[in-house]
């Protein structure tokens, strides 16, 4: 059994804690695997040719890797414009600088092997055709074109061919009306190139297994490269902030093809890890894959030949998921995620020791489960501890398949247990024997917790002065956000932009509750309204209806 790890500090700040996000509608990561990837594979299998896009124009890489394939008029055309008047259209020439540079750092600074259909001297450079996606709502797509040797019914090493966007515009639209990207340009462009490359590099080189299983972690892999590629472009906050948000939806390792996007969600492991150990043995990972083991098996394989066994990292890296948003600001730079201060805080249960806390249900192994106890004292400040476990151990992946398991965290005053910080409450964590990582953090001072809806409502002109709105889940004292009323027929009445404050009038025991205040209520007439209020970097909104009455 492992040890129990316990991390405990004493932190005097105020504590901000993130409830759920409205839900958003985001643009898919990949569009390669699932039902794509098996119809290819099954036609390759009945013998059937599968057909690239017939594209009349193609312009060869400077360094002859890849042949980009294009076409300057109908659905999916480039942009003609050419600044430097050699014949190619820039946007051409950029996607085939994109992709030079995914080659360059996967193999040659990494040292994957390249996609072994480059050719002597680039005769038969890599194929990537520049299309229209916007209908289809996903980045880019790699395809099975044809199998290569040692191929089985039960793994399948392939040559693929890559479609990306042809202008990754923020006009485009998907299907359902909703914007197809959320990053545009070149931007998306180049961490696009990234992504599907690796998986050209995957699929060539070390296969995939017939039911898809752990293709989350490939595509957890082709995420991270976007951010280790082009670490300025933010694209992948988008995905891996769901890991906070919904850790349990989100949680690590999951294996089945229809928990793909919990891939995406935890990219930041892949920072993690090769802060820890470097290139080799990322390398080695798939070279296990390659010899058709299970990718997260794979993994710990791997990482225990290594001497650094998965379900030990696991504990550091479960310190690294709590220092996130406002717990990340005073850490060090080699103790956070990279971007750690812009993604949300890991949320959880929350519940007041009164004078005792008890915490129970179920976890899944490598799942992040956070418990948020607020200590009441006989001061009018009140701590409040923060319990992150996550059960790990030794060779859990060697077997396909798993459960939930109960755990109980009780929090009291029986000194026998753990220590919380400096107070005098103590953690008593049961997983019923299972070996568990757990860290434990105490922050000094009331909680503070968003409002969880408008206040007063309704509002009487008579009456009141103000309007008390809701504000994002993720916003802290200070910052700023955009106020939006409308009539219900979408007539705008109000924009207005508010600092978010404490409503020290509002006497919930223990917490400050935060709030974007209105005062301009007297150009308000009696009806009924709908508001928006999104923070100033449009990563996150609350939206609603009140009431306004003479």
């Amino acid at each position: 059994m492992i040890p129990i790890q316990v991390y405990v500090v004493l932190r005097k700040a105020l504590l901000f804690v993130c409830l759920s996000l409205p839900m958003q509608l985001m643009a898919d990561k990949c569009g390669t695997f699932g039902s794509h990837f098996k119809s290819r594979q099954e036609a390759i299998s009945k013998g059937e040719r599968i057909l690239a896009p017939d594209l009349p124009f193609s312009f060869l890489s400077e360094n002859k890797h890849f042949l980009i394939h294009y076409a300057l008029t109908g659905n999916g055309s480039v942009d003609p414009r050419d600044n430097d008047r050699n014949t190619i259209p820039d946007y051409v020439e950029a996607c085939a600088r994109a992709f030079e540079y995914a080659y360059v750092v996967e193999v040659d600074s990494m040292g994957f092997l390249p996609t072994p259909n480059n050719g002597e001297n680039g005769s038969a450079p890599y194929d990537v055709y520049i299309i229209e996606f916007a209908d289809q709502g996903f980045y880019g797509l790699t395809t099975v074109r044809e199998s290569l040797p040692n191929s089985t019914n039960k793994h399948a090493y392939s040559l693929t061919y890559i479609e990306v966007d042809n202008n990754y515009s923020p006009n485009d639209k998907n299907a359902f009306g909703n914007q197809s990207f959320n990053t545009f340009g070149l931007d998306a462009l180049n961490i696009t190139a990234a992504h599907e490359y690796h998986h050209a590099i995957q699929l060539a080189n070390y296969g995939m297994n017939d039911q898809q299983y752990d293709v989350s972690f490939y595509e957890m892999f082709s995420t991270w490269l976007e951010f280790h590629l082009y670490p300025e472009i933010k694209d992948y906050h988008f995905y891996v902030k769901d890991y906070f948000l919904e850790p349990r939806k989100n949680r690590f390792g999951q294996r089945n093809v229809q928990e793909i996007s919990s891939g995406y969600a935890n990219a930041l492991f892949l920072e993690y890890l090769h802060d820890k150990v470097g290139n080799a043995p990322l390398i080695q990972i798939w070279q296990e894959i390659g010899r058709k083991t299970y990718a997260y098996h794979a993994l710990e394989m791997t990482l225990q030949a290594n001497f650094t066994p998965l379900h030990q990292l696991w504990c550091g890296y479960q310190e690294r998921v709590f220092q996130t948003g406002i717990r990340a600001i005073d850490k060090d730079s080699n103790e956070v995620f990279r971007d750690a201060r812009t993604f949300p805080e890991l949320i959880g249960a929350i519940e007041v020791a009164d004078p005792t806390a008890l915490f129970t249900g179920t976890i899944y192994p490598y799942e992040s489960r956070l418990s948020t106890c607020i200590l009441p004292s006989f001061t009018e400040i009140a701590d409040t501890a923060h319990i992150l476990i996550s059960i790990a151990y030794q060779d859990f992946f060697r077997n396909f398949g798993s459960q939930d398991m109960s755990f109980s965290i009780a929090i009291n005053g029986n000194s026998n247990n753990t220590p919380i910080g400096l107070s005098n409450y103590y953690a008593d964590i049961n997983t019923s024997s299972i070996p568990f990582c757990s860290v434990i953090r105490l922050a000094g001072g009331k909680y503070d917790l968003p409002a969880e809806r408008v206040y007063p409502n309704p509002v009487l002109l008579s009456k009141h002065k103000t309007i008390n709105f809701p504000v994002p889940s993720t916003s802290i004292v200070g910052d700023k956000v955009q106020l939006n009323i409308f009539t219900p027929s979408g007539m705008p009445v109000l924009a207005k932009q508010l600092a978010i404050i404490i409503d020290y009038d509002n006497t919930t025991p223990y917490m400050n509750t935060l709030v974007a205040r209105l005062d301009e209520i007297l150009d308000l007439k009696p009806g009924v309204y709908l508001f928006t209020l999104t923070d100033t970097e449009k990563t996150d909104s609350y939206s609603g209806k009140f009431i306004v009455k003479p």
